[in-house]
């Protein structure tokens, strides 16, 4: 049977209407599909990064000290890779430390290169100018658990280096001994950045020999004459403790658990054994991440209330 042209006509036009509806619901299926999935990959990898971060002994005093002797034994040639010609033997020791394969050492995320890349997520070395990372963070959070290692001298000898005769002085021990709290100073220069998810930070104490080279004297105006000295290198010694902040409850870790409900800036120096600045600062960065909250004033000064957590052994 020959059908009219009309209804041939109705027929192909019924047809391209089944088949336009049968690949939008392809295209939407497909779309749902390639989508969906990538974010949640995402929060997948990352949440498996943390983990594996977190199981890790951070306090591993004898892989520090393979570290230590991994970085005394890497031969550093103008050819041997991004970022180790004028590397300095405090951030290569903590590289190794992090990451004992040196093949996952300067590795390319994106466009950045960053210090060390492992089944942990990524991991930026920085033992001062925190600066230099407000800019290079932002995009490597948006799909890796990223980790700022900082390295925070602990107990110092101090060995100067005399410039012009090459002499090497006697080793003294600095008065000083480093804390935890002394990484706030450049903690508050990522206030814009230090709440995201993505983001860990981990500080390490480390016994440190402080080398530093001693200028020839130099006169100034009816002044006599002083030589002047510069920090030359660090050379990291042992390690003697770690803390990894991963969220809210872990900044708390930081506050001496003898502080009251409610304290001051003051109260707070006195307990951490810290300067008042020092003090001032940490709590800027510690209200910012939400680990303490402003209750109120108790004279003309803040009040800040929190509920400190004790740290495991």
């Amino acid at each position: 049977m020959i059908l009219p042209k009309n209804q041939i006509k109705q027929f192909a036009q019924m047809k391209k209407a089944f088949q336009n509806a049968d690949n939008s619901s392809d295209n939407e299926k497909q779309k749902n599909v390639s989508e969906e999935p990538v974010g949640a990959e995402i929060l997948r990898k990352i949440d498996a990064q943390r983990q594996m971060l977190q199981k890790r002994n951070w306090n591993d005093e004898a892989g520090f000290f393979r570290a230590c002797i991994a970085a005394d034994a890497e031969t550093v040639h103008a050819s041997g890779g991004i970022g180790t010609l004028s590397e300095k033997k405090m951030h290569s020791v903590i590289k190794y430390f992090i990451e004992p394969d040196a093949s996952k050492h300067e590795s390319r995320v994106g466009n950045s290169i960053v210090d060390v890349k492992n089944e942990s997520g990524v991991f930026e070395v920085q033992t001062a100018s925190f600066n230099v990372l407000r800019k290079k963070l932002p995009s490597l959070l948006v799909s890796n658990c990223v980790t700022v290692v900082h390295p925070i001298p602990f107990e110092k000898h101090i060995v100067k280096l005399n410039a012009v005769t090459g002499e090497i002085g006697k080793r003294r021990k600095s008065p000083k001994r480093g804390s935890f709290f002394d990484a706030f100073f450049e903690l508050y220069k990522l206030a814009e950045i230090i709440e995201h998810n993505n983001l860990n930070i981990l500080l390490l104490l480390v016994d440190t020999d402080e080398y530093r080279l001693e200028n020839a004297p130099v006169k100034k105006r009816g002044r006599r004459r002083r030589s002047t000295t510069e920090r030359f290198e660090r050379i990291p010694i042992a390690l003697r403790g770690s803390i990894l902040i991963c969220g809210q409850q872990d900044w708390q870790m930081l506050l001496p658990t003898s502080l009251q409900t409610e304290f001051t800036s003051a109260e707070l120096a006195v307990e951490a054994q810290i300067p008042r600045k020092t003090a001032q600062t940490a709590l800027r960065v510690l209200s910012r991440v939400g680990a303490v909250h402003l209750t109120g004033k108790r004279g003309r000064m803040n009040l800040y209330g929190s509920k400190p957590v004790k740290m495991s052994e």
